[in-house]
């Protein structure tokens, strides 16, 4: 029987966050592999999500903004998603919690290509479930619906074919509302991160080097919230593994654990997401598979990864009609070989025009609405204090201006 694949997409989770999560530390880090350069495609929730669905860039997909529903149908992208594609391998699919930002205006949406659609819509409650809405009494009680319904679709398949599924909570997104059970375990965590209110910001951008300081108090804050929100995450998840243990499913479900964006508390003097600092542009990104051999990579790998992966899984081509511009992670998991992988990779804004390049220890960050750009050795300088402005980045500029036109794979060939 083909392999099983579900995505657990988390909603502003920083990678520093990931190592507070026991069960999902022990039950997937430990089994498979992570990713230290894990990035989003661009760092923020809607544009993003695009990126995993379609395995395109901002820049291709064209949805700019945070209200990414909208223009994402009307271009007509949801008829070409991995759900559309996988539904070709005789895969049964199922999406439950976030989808997109703008389904609020278009509660009674299905997306095509799921057979199974249990959605939140907007942050109060909402839900569709397969074309019916529900209203419950707040967003936990909704996130925790979709939790329970993912669960039950595993539980169906206990005996029958290949399924592909989103798990999208909205954790550890504000407002904060951990349960009683974990309303507290975080009380006396500190925040001092060595880029905290950063003091001489000359080698920013000029449009930061006027930013006031962060409360650090309001930071710390977050950051608790955030800590004690992921810890019921932890527990959802320990629960959804011994559904799949239980269901004797767990050694032939590939299981993708990333985030849609980092966050940013007060690092570099700035609060949220949106900037192409590691804080907000890295995720959290692991992956445990049948045959995966536990291991920790340096190797760059981005949301636009996840659709090829999961159509190889499937056994389908990747490029089968519209070229993809993420790379099957499939063979290097299985052979813990990365020695040809992508050499560079891209992230983007396309809203507040700027495109970073990760390559080898580097972070070349161009702001080219600005004509500006930072320059980081991330080896010497991790937390990006001092941006190497003596620095020849020529070579570093015409790949972003290659990149950022680029797609499918013509893309790929740029990363070599």
């Amino acid at each position: 029987m083909a392999d099983n694949v579900l995505w657990i997409i988390t909603d502003d989770q920083m990678r520093s966050t990931l190592r507070s999560m026991d069960k999902t530390w022990r039950r997937l880090v430990e089994k498979g592999v992570r990713f230290r350069r894990g990035y989003t495609a661009m760092p923020w929730c809607g544009p993003a999500r695009a990126s995993m669905l379609t395995s395109r860039y901002p820049h291709d997909h064209g949805c700019h903004n945070n209200m990414t529903h909208q223009p994402f149908v009307a271009q007509g992208h949801d008829r070409d998603t991995v759900a559309t594609r996988i539904r070709g391998a005789a895969y049964d699919t199922g999406y439950f919690g976030k989808y997109m930002n703008g389904l609020g205006k278009d509660p009674e949406y299905v997306a095509p290509g799921w057979g199974r659609w249990v959605a939140t819509v907007g942050n109060q409650g909402q839900l569709n479930v397969d074309g019916d809405l529900r209203q419950l009494d707040t967003q936990k009680a909704a996130d925790t619906f979709a939790a329970d319904r993912l669960r039950q679709f595993i539980e169906r398949h206990r005996d029958t074919g290949p399924w592909f599924a989103v798990w999208a909570p909205s954790t550890p997104h504000d407002p904060y509302t951990p349960s009683r059970r974990h309303r507290h375990d975080f009380d006396d965590v500190t925040w001092d991160p060595a880029a905290f209110n950063e003091a001489d910001l000359s080698d920013k951008p000029t449009w930061m080097r006027a930013l006031p300081p962060q409360d650090r108090s309001q930071m710390r804050a977050v950051l608790e919230g955030k800590l004690e929100e992921l810890q019921d995450l932890d527990d959802q998840l320990g629960r959804l593994m011994d559904v799949l243990f239980g269901t004797d499913q767990l050694d032939r479900t590939w299981i993708f654990f990333v985030s849609d964006n980092g966050y940013l508390l007060g690092e570099h003097r700035l609060f949220r997401k949106e900037q192409p600092y590691e804080e907000s542009a890295g995720v959290p990104f692991v992956v445990r598979g049948p045959g995966v051999e536990a291991a920790t990579t340096d190797a760059f790998a981005s949301q636009v990864d996840l659709m090829p992966t999961t159509l190889d899984i499937a056994g389908l081509d990747p490029d089968a009609g519209r070229e993809l511009s993420g790379r099957s992670l499939l063979r290097p998991l299985r052979t813990g070989d990365w020695s040809d992988w992508r050499r560079r990779l891209l992230v983007e804004n396309t809203n507040l025009g700027w495109a970073m390049l990760r390559q080898g220890d580097d972070a070349y960050i161009e702001h080219h609405e600005r004509g500006e750009w930072e320059l980081y050795d991330l080896a010497s300088d991790p937390h990006q204090l001092t941006s190497r402005r003596d620095a020849e980045v020529a070579d570093f500029a015409t790949h972003v201006a290659l990149l950022r036109q680029a797609r499918g794979r013509a893309l790929r060939n740029l990363e070599e």
